[in-house]
């Protein structure tokens, strides 16, 4: 078993400290040196606008300022993850914002809208792939992770929409067939609803699609440490090989400067937003990976 040595720990916390965003430096400083939480918070609050949601490209591969549910969610699941409650203003803001842009006719959310045509983006953010249920299944992407957000602060979920959407999410889950293509972000975050019955069609489904070549994990694919992330990851129990090989593999792609690279590229459109964005995606994607590696035990000395 592969553990990621004590100087390359070192030069992923020189690489977050020195090149990171405030964000990822921050929140690295909080989870791995004991430093406060204010300073993670305050760089959180930096991508908020005033109607509650978030932007101003806290998803990298979205560069828009204004709020979308992609980085709405995305704030979210950093407060959840930093386990801040229901009367923190930024998670009661950014509820009662994905709540105010469901969209009745389509019985879900879309993660961005036409206006994402405005500014640079990654090629699957077009709005041509977000405008109808035809190219992208907004129940499972991003509904399954809007859900998992509801539930996690029930008591801040709208109601009858967070009820009546988790019937249907469910219902959904439950038709789709034991070969579907699920998308790794929906498989990851339905996973995440608490208390569903589904979790047997879930993991069949996880076993499934997980690329389990090495060979193809530079290339973007299903990961199994992207399904996996922790040990106590949903998914995790029926994926014990698979994230056992790709953490040895993910130790030996740690590049010289320290950090882990994106395994995905904007093919050509918005060349210097990309590089802008592919820089930050390294300081996130440092991140994810050290707090894998610590979990599982993969770190000398931690």
């Amino acid at each position: 078993m592969k553990k990621l040595s004590a100087p390359a720990f070192r030069r992923a916390g020189d690489f977050l400290r020195a090149d990171a965003r405030p964000l990822d430096r921050a929140l690295f400083a909080h989870e791995f040196e004991g430093a406060p939480l204010a300073p993670a918070l305050a760089a959180l609050a930096a991508f908020r606008n005033e109607d509650g949601g978030f932007g101003h490209g806290l998803e990298p591969d979205l560069r828009m300022p204004g709020s979308s549910v992609l980085a709405t969610a995305t704030a979210l699941e950093h407060l959840r993850d930093l386990r801040r409650d229901s009367s923190d203003p930024m998670v009661r803001g950014g509820i009662a914002w994905l709540a105010g842009c469901f969209d009745p006719e389509l019985g879900a959310w879309r993660n961005v809208g036409p206006e994402a045509e405005s500014w640079p983006h990654a090629p699957h953010w077009r709005w041509e792939f977000h405008r109808d249920s035809s190219r992208w299944d907004h129940l499972l992407n991003p509904g399954s992770r809007v859900l998992a957000l509801l539930s996690h602060w029930r008591d801040l979920a709208p109601q009858p929409l967070a009820g009546n959407f988790e019937k249907a999410f469910l219902a959904h889950v439950a038709s789709l067939a034991p070969d579907a293509e699920v998308g790794v972000d929906s498989l990851y975050h339905s996973a995440e609803v608490e208390n569903h019955d589904s979790r047997a069609k879930l993991r069949a489904l996880a076993a499934k699609l997980v690329t389990r070549d090495p060979a193809a994990w530079t290339s973007y694919c299903v990961k199994p440490l992207r399904l996996a992330p922790l040990p106590d990851s949903p998914l995790a129990e029926c994926l014990v090989s698979e994230t056992a090989a790709n953490l040895d593999w993910e130790i030996d792609q740690q590049g010289p400067d320290g950090a882990w690279q994106p395994n995905w590229t904007w093919q050509g459109g918005f060349p210097a937003d990309w590089e802008v964005a592919r820089r930050e995606w390294q300081g996130d994607l440092t991140l994810r990976t050290l707090r894998s590696l610590r979990a599982y035990g993969r770190i000398e000395g931690l």
